[in-house]
């Protein structure tokens, strides 16, 4: 098949968060099973813009970076303006079998669905658990009303990466018939042979410490404030250090004015410091607000480590069910470190550790759901 994906970020742009690691997980995965992926992008990486041509080829994947009007824009606002991917989309997408919109409310996503509804052609789209209207409220529903409803509507197939999303389109009067459940994948080669441990330690000082380890965007959604007041209820624990790893996402200053000195916050970490930091950890958090399906549980996991999730986390199973997984009530800085305190006291066998392990990288490997993708894809085009 010639599969087109249209995301307003996509690889090396992981500061954005799990979207663009999601999108090229399931790209990388379909060029494996013999498709021709085509990728229809921005040169937003974050901070800064991507280098290079105009196209690119990555990993087999044929990528075209449109330059937005404003890279500060994109980042700091999430408002992604690629003048000349709106005046070239719909001469692009006519030639594929299959077109995938990764991400909701922003104007690639318009400019992608306007050539498509001109052309006649059924797309399908990953929302990425941004169909909750959390933040600029008034903004969002402005987005709805003009083009968000009309997405939803005509969109063949809606993906929703767990049970909580489902629900989160059905509230917004998506038909059952049209929603199938997507997971996230998880780069299962990159997690077959564990790092040794230290390197993360030595780095940034904490050799001999305990880990509580947070990775994720430094943003209000994700509850780092939660985890940060848990965490000054454990200063009876000896050794304990909090690290949080990821890029600023507007919340840092606040953060920093919150945290103690027993925490560290190590800002945006590459695949392999990250795959070190969960190596270092004793536990990993996931203390998000709301979060579509958590993408750090099945990184934890897979590096058997025992994971503490907010129950606004989407999850489907193995995961609810492992012995490696904790869940706290949300915004509940008290629960969540009761919960930490029972992990940290009492470790889990490394048996089950390994047993969760073998689960999650079986369950969400790349392989396993670019095939359960591309059925999707064969029944969109027959």
């Amino acid at each position: 098949m010639r599969i087109a994906f249209v995301t307003p970020y996509f690889y090396p742009a992981f500061e954005y968060g799990g979207t663009p690691r999601v999108a090229y997980d399931f790209a990388r995965g379909l060029v494996r099973r013999g498709h021709q992926v085509t990728v229809f992008t921005t040169d937003s990486g974050g901070r800064k813009r991507i280098d290079g041509p105009h196209k690119q080829c990555v990993d087999g994947i044929q990528v075209f970076y449109y330059s937005n009007l404003s890279n500060a824009l994109a980042y700091n606002q999430r408002v992604f303006v690629p003048l000349r991917f709106f005046s070239d989309i719909g001469r692009h997408l006519s030639s594929f079998d299959v077109i995938h919109i990764h991400e909701f409310r922003n104007f690639v996503t318009v400019g992608a669905h306007s050539a498509l509804r001109q052309g006649n052609i059924r797309y399908v789209l990953s929302p990425h658990g941004g169909l909750q209207r959390l933040g600029k409220d008034f903004l969002k529903k402005l987005f709805d009303r003009f083009w968000g409803k009309r997405i939803l509507a005509e969109a063949a197939a809606i993906c929703a990466v767990s049970s909580l999303e489902l629900e989160d389109a059905k509230h917004f009067g998506v038909p059952e018939e049209k929603l199938i459940l997507l997971p996230n994948p998880i780069d299962d080669a990159h997690y077959a042979t564990l790092p040794a441990r230290g390197a993360c330690s030595r780095k940034w000082n904490l050799d001999g410490k305990r880990i509580v380890l947070f990775l994720g965007r430094l943003n209000w959604i994700k509850g780092i404030d939660v985890l940060l007041d848990a965490f000054r209820l454990l200063d009876n624990i000896a050794n304990l250090h909090l690290a949080i790893a990821g890029a600023d996402d507007g919340a840092e200053s606040a953060l920093r004015a919150r945290g103690a000195g027993n925490v560290t916050f190590t800002g945006f970490l590459n695949d392999v410091e990250k795959l070190q930091a969960l190596v270092d950890s004793e536990i990993v958090v996931v203390p998000s607000r709301r979060e579509g399906f958590p993408g750090t549980a099945l990184e934890a996991l897979a590096a058997a480590k025992p994971v503490v999730l907010s129950s606004m986390c989407g999850t489907i199973p193995p995961i609810p069910e492992l012995a490696a997984t904790g869940i706290f009530e949300s915004e509940n800085a008290q629960d969540l470190a009761r919960q930490l305190r029972q992990f940290l006291e009492c470790p889990l066998n490394p048996g089950l550790l390994l047993e969760a392990r073998s689960l999650v990288l079986q369950n969400f490997s790349t392989d396993a759901l670019a095939r359960k993708a591309e059925d999707l894809y064969r029944s969109i085009i027959t």
